[in-house]
Order: C-alpha cells, then sequence, then structure tokens
C-alpha cells in the first residue's frame, strides 16, 4: 500500500542496523537492532534442559518466528492497553500492516510476531530505507544501512541452533530459509567467532556476561572486534575443569584475555591471548586496550595508583605502549 504523511511528531532517528547474537545457558538469541531506534526484530529458542526461568521473555517465542519488539515511541503501555492494529512498517513505497501489536507494562515495550516466510521478512532481508508509523503518524525515520545483513545475521544464527536443536523446518518459512542456506555464508562476525569458541571449550552450553566483553575497531577494517576477559564465562558441564571460575581459564590473579581481530581472522589466524587480572577497551582511545595488573607487579613496574598497562592494535598483535 502506498501512505501519505498525515501528521510528524518528532520521529526518532536511527543510526542504522546491527545483528546482536547471544547464546546463554542453553537459550539463543539473534537481534537485528536498529540503533538508537525504536524497533528489533528477534528470534530466538532453547536447547534441551535449558531452565525456563533462565528463558523467561524468549521461552514463549516459536521457532521459525520473528518477534517485533517496538519501544514506547508508538505510544505509553498501560494496564488499559489492548492489541494495537494500526502499526505499519514501510519499505519503500510499500507499507506492511503488522499483526496484532501487544503492550508489556512490565517491560515497558509493543510486541508483534510473524513468521520467517512473512512477506515483511522477504522486504527487510531486500533492504532499504524504512519508516514506523502509528496509524498515519510517523513515529521512526530508519535508514537502510546494514538492514539486509543484519536480517539475514539472525536468521542464519537463529537457523543454525534450530536445526542442531532437532526443530523441523516448517513449510511457512520453507522458502526463505532455503533460500538463506543457499547463498554464500557470510564471514562470521567477531562476536559469533567468540560465542563458537566458547561453546567448543564448554563442549556445549555456556555463558558469558556482557560486561566483560569490549568492542572496538582496533585494526580499522570497518568491522567490529571483540575483546573477553574470560572472568564472566560459565561452562555449564559436570568436568570440574571447567566448572570453575571463566570455565577454567581463570587463576587466582588473572584470567585468559583474548581479542577476536577481525583482519587476523579471517586470514587464518588464531585469535590474539594474553593473561590480565581485567581487560578493557579504553573510552578515550578505541584503538587501545587496559589490561589489569596484579598488586605486585604493579608496584614492581611503578603502575600505580591504576594499575594497567595500554596496548595496542600493530597487525600481528597488540604491543603495550609505555
Amino acid at each position: 500500500m502506498r501512505l501519505f504523511k498525515a501528521a510528524i511528531v518528532a520521529p526518532a532517528l536511527a543510526q542504522g542496523w546491527s545483528a546482536r547474537t547471544s547464546l546463554f545457558e542453553g537459550w539463543f538469541v539473534g537481534d537485528a537492532i536498529s540503533e538508537g531506534g525504536p524497533i528489533r526484530f528477534r528470534c530466538a529458542g532453547g536447547y534441551a534442559g535449558a531452565d525456563p526461568m533462565v528463558g523467561e521473555g524468549i521461552s514463549n517465542l516459536a521457532p521459525y518466528v520473528i518477534r517485533i519488539v517496538i519501544d514506547e515511541t508508538i505510544g505509553e503501555v498501560s494496564s488499559s492497553s489492548g492489541p494495537r492494529n494500526e502499526v505499519i512498517f514501510v519499505i519503500g513505497n510499500t507499507g506492511y500492516l503488522l499483526p496484532d501489536v501487544f503492550g508489556d507494562e512490565m517491560l515497558h515495550q509493543w510486541t508483534s510476531e510473524i513468521s520467517v516466510g512473512d512477506p515483511l521478512v522477504t522486504a527487510l532481508l531486500a533492504g532499504g530505507d524504512a519508516q514506523l508509523w502509528s496509524g498515519q503518524v510517523l513515529v521512526g525515520d530508519l535508514p537502510g544501512a546494514g538492514l539486509a545483513a543484519s536480517m539475514a545475521d539472525a536468521i542464519n544464527f537463529c537457523d543454525r541452533n534450530w536445526v542442531a536443536t532437532g526443530v523441523p523446518l516448517p513449510s511457512h518459512a520453507a522458502e526463505t530459509i532455503q533460500i538463506l542456506r543457499a547463498q554464500p555464508a557470510p564471514p562470521a562476525s567477531m562476536e559469533q567467532v567468540m560465542l563458537d569458541e566458547i561453546t567448543r571449550h564448554c563442549g556445549g552450553n555456556g555463558q558469558v556476561r556482557a560486561d566483560t566483553i569490549g568492542r572496538s575497531d582496533f585494526d580499522g577494517d570497518g568491522v567490529e572486534d571483540i575483546l573477553l576477559h574470560w572472568s564472566g564465562v560459565t561452562c555449564q558441564s559436570d568436568n570440574p575443569m571447567l566448572s570453575g571460575r571463566g570455565g577454567g581459564e581463570c587463576g587466582i590473579l588473572n584470567c585468559l584475555t583474548t581479542a577476536y581481530v577481525s583482519s587476523s581472522i579471517r586470514a587464518g589466524n588464531e585469535p590474539f591471548r594474553i593473561l590480565a587480572a581485567s581487560a578493557w577497551v579504553d573510552p578515550a582511545i578505541s584503538t587501545d586496550i587496559l589490561l589489569g595488573v596484579g598488586l605486585n607487579d604493579c608496584e614492581a613496574q611503578n603502575l600505580q595508583p591504576n594499575c594497567q598497562t595500554r596496548s595496542r592494535w600493530t597487525g600481528a598483535e597488540f604491543t603495550r605502549i609505555e
């Protein structure tokens, strides 16, 4: 359908799209997110034995179904909020009326669900600038940068996990999924490389805390790189070697720290690894990492009061900068 603007009320301005994927305690989530915008597209699922309490909020999302999550830009959620049927997502000159949109007062968000095979998903995978409308009110301008790739990344991530859990491909999603499976696999994101390494290390289910993951572009190639301090990793394993802090990768003072740098990984190299008491991306100079040093070494190297060293990517490794 073709839409005409009847009113414009300070629409949210997104910065483009990105994919976020996560695997935690047997649950997996793939998101295509409008950065700074009001909407995301989510797929999710769980492995056998995953705790429903941990997966609260995603455990009821069916395989090969996309949950559309919208913030309160389209209106405040209240206890009296009924389902809405006037929310429209527009790509180009075509508007897609979302199925009933339900409010979640606790999470302050609105949600609707569609099949992976829905025409809207096909349009999202084609990409392009988009808009979010509530009736005839424009509530979100959404640049198309990264939209198609983010949707494909999120769905492919969920599809791999759905297949691994033994979920059959339903007919309503078959055409879209078969097209995606037939396409050459894009290079894995560094976040996915990290998650795959954690899964291999744990021999199955593992999780990682978000606050132990740093994100930057250390090599300047335009691809997000990842810094992981293994203190945030937990393995769901009966193996006592894996049940300790950091999945067994932490000692008394230091933990393994791994940097997944895209240009190096895609050239076939192993991630960069070093031991550190802590690890952060420098918020002031995002190409640098700050590695924590234990108290004895801190005093010996005269690093008080912060007890940190600074390192920068040199093309093959992180080198300390004095």
